[in-house]
């Protein structure tokens, strides 16, 4: 299964804050200067091109026959980038969508490596960065494709608007256990159809 991995955090904005400081975001994402991606092409890799680049929502109208605003979506704009990451924000949930699977937080084989504990060390920063730009201090891991439970939080949750904090009061109405120890996290304890437990991440360790 084609899991996707996805995040949220927790930021509280308004629209207007948001069309208003739109172009500082897209500067202080600039200025992250975040390692470019690499597509195989022509046989051989070639680097990604290009920053970040914003954009609004729109749909396509049929009586008019051509793209218009989409006034309806709850998504505020749109962050594209040649990185890992891209960024959806809404008024109170930031959404951050990978190039990565789900699957890549539980792979095991080399997570005792210096090099594997490097590259993790890089891409909670990476995140961490990110969610500060807009005001965000935790995280929680979703994933698309039908993925027992978190699928749900991530389409019928964060997509339909709501909010950080209720996607968040909701896991722990149901009990779903909350874990930070990636180092812990073995892909052999992982199922797409019965997720037993919610990724968190609060980054303690970059705010001391």
């Amino acid at each position: 299964m084609a899991t996707d991995l996805y995040l949220i955090s927790n930021i509280e904005t308004r629209k207007e804050d948001v069309l208003d400081n739109k172009d500082i975001y897209l500067q202080k994402l600039k200025e992250l200067k975040l390692e470019h991606t690499s597509n195989f092409r022509d046989g051989k890799y070639k680097q990604c091109e290009g920053d970040w680049e914003y954009e609004f929502p729109y749909t396509y109208d049929e009586v008019l026959d051509t793209i218009i605003s989409d006034e309806d979506t709850t998504e505020l704009i749109y962050y594209s980038s040649p990185f890992v990451f891209s960024i959806r924000v809404y008024e109170n949930c930031l959404e951050l969508t990978t190039i990565y699977k789900y699957r890549y937080l539980y792979e095991d084989e080399y997570k005792q490596l210096d090099i594997a504990k490097e590259n993790l060390l890089e891409f909670r920063r990476n995140i961490f960065d990110i969610i500060s730009i807009f005001g965000g201090t935790e995280i929680i891991y979703l994933a698309d494709n039908a993925c027992d439970k978190i699928a749900t939080y991530l389409e019928c949750w964060a997509w339909e608007g709501k909010s950080y904090d209720e996607i968040k009061q909701d896991m722990i109405a149901k009990n779903l256990p909350f874990r930070s120890d990636y180092e812990n996290l073995k892909l052999n304890d992982l199922s797409y159809r019965n997720i037993t437990e919610i990724i968190f991440d609060d980054f303690k360790d970059f705010k001391v």
